[in-house]
């Protein structure tokens, strides 16, 4: 008698069900596009917002700054501010180099912010850029579609210092190659990460890094975490054989007569490392969950 599980399987059974992905796409990979898909959704929450100097001294804050207050109160009231995002997020193999590169999202306040059928804000020329650290949303600048533009680290770095010292280098004196703007975007978009200088300070940049696959590196990091979390739970399970079995009759009362137990994953919450999981080949609905210990 045996358990057959296979659970990162079945999660990216899931994703490429949902999102019409080829089959023929490794699960890692899908799993990965998933991962960079939620990265790209700035987290609802409740933020606390903080306004940079630039931002308040920006004519666009000064003379339409009620769009941004908008967006503020939709941040600190915890509301989805997916709407004001670039029309590209639900595609799950989006792109997003500014973001995975320096950690900064880019929002658009539109010209009114009431959402409309397509369901995002009417678009603009500008947008707001922003860069989240902790539970504290920084609202960095209103400028063009500019992403590679040294002024966003500058802006970071003159307000909040602090949440950048991470990728600061402190002991640098010069680098042997400080890429110009242009020159960024360009490595950027042929997957080449590249340190550069700020004022008096080089840095890394804060979000991570891009992947030579296009995504960003913290996406292949989480979907490394899934795969390593969804094969140890795989594992686990299929040494339960003889608990899964007295679970199921204490749950249902009833004896689970197949002679191999076939499990299959209901649903996986990536943040809690929780999965729900049920047993497919029975007469009565079972589901029991995982969670770290």
């Amino acid at each position: 008698m045996t358990v057959e599980v296979d659970l990162l399987r079945d999660f990216a059974e899931q994703i490429q069900v949902k999102f019409d992905i080829d089959t023929a796409i490794d699960q890692l990979d899908i799993v990965r596009f998933y991962a960079w898909y939620e990265l790209r959704r700035l987290p609802q929450r409740k933020w606390i917002v903080h306004y940079s100097i630039e931002l308040q001294n920006n004519p666009f804050f000064i003379e339409k700054n009620k769009y941004i207050e908008q967006i503020r109160n939709k941040a600190e009231t915890g509301q989805d501010l997916t709407p004001h995002a670039s029309i590209q997020i639900d595609k799950i193999q989006g792109r997003d180099e500014l973001l995975a590169d320096w950690g900064i999202y880019h929002l658009h306040p539109g010209h009114g912010t009431k959402v409309t059928k397509s369901g995002f804000v009417n678009r603009g020329s500008e947008l707001l850029f922003v860069f989240p650290h902790g539970n504290t949303l920084y609202f960095l600048d209103v400028l063009g579609h500019s992403w590679t533009n040294f002024s966003l680290i500058e802006v970071i770095d003159k307000n909040w210092p602090a949440v950048i010292d991470h990728c600061r280098y402190n002991d640098a004196i010069k680098l042997d190659y400080e890429p110009t703007e242009t020159e960024l975007y360009e490595m950027r978009k042929n997957q080449i990460n590249a340190s550069f200088r700020v004022g008096n300070s080089f840095f890394m940049g804060p979000g991570g890094g891009v992947a030579a696959n296009g995504a960003a590196v913290r996406s292949v990091i989480m979907s490394m975490n899934a795969k390593k979390i969804l094969d140890n739970y795989s594992k686990q399970l299929k040494c339960e054989e003889s608990n899964l079995r007295k679970k199921y009759k204490e749950a249902t009362g009833n004896s689970l007569g197949a002679r191999s137990i076939c499990l299959k994953l209901s649903k996986y919450n990536a943040k809690t490392a929780t999965c729900e999981i049920e047993i497919k080949n029975s007469n009565d609905k079972f589901l029991f969950s995982l969670s770290p210990q």
